[in-house]
């Protein structure tokens, strides 16, 4: 282990454990496909987290606001306006959530 596995370039895309052409484990090519392996799987996993983080700051502000810790308007207008948007989205999507199963006990 390892045989790899190149692309038209000459780029390693695969680790195997058999194959035409092996390369040390320590070999420059090897260490430098293992580590871009994993800062790849580590923006993936990061990615796959950043919706639910933003929903979670979402509702981190509204807490803030409702217990008058943060004053909504003193927020940058900017910011005041993203979130606001945020919040109408998530009404309309409710709405039109209710609205399908509503029309789905109609049949």
């Amino acid at each position: 282990m390892p045989f790899v596995v190149r692309d038209r370039t000459g780029a390693i895309t695969q680790l195997r454990d058999s194959g035409e052409e092996w390369l040390d484990v320590e070999d420059v090519e090897v260490v430098a496909f293992l580590q871009r392996l994993s800062s790849d799987k580590a923006k993936q996993a990061l990615s796959a987290t950043d919706n639910d983080m933003v929903r979670v700051i979402d509702d981190l502000v509204d807490l803030l606001v409702a217990n008058q810790v943060l004053i909504f308007t003193e927020l940058p207008e900017r910011v005041q306006t993203k979130l606001l948007t945020r919040k109408q989205l998530r009404k309309d999507m409710n709405a039109l959530q209710n609205l399908m199963v509503d029309d789905e006990g109609l049949f």
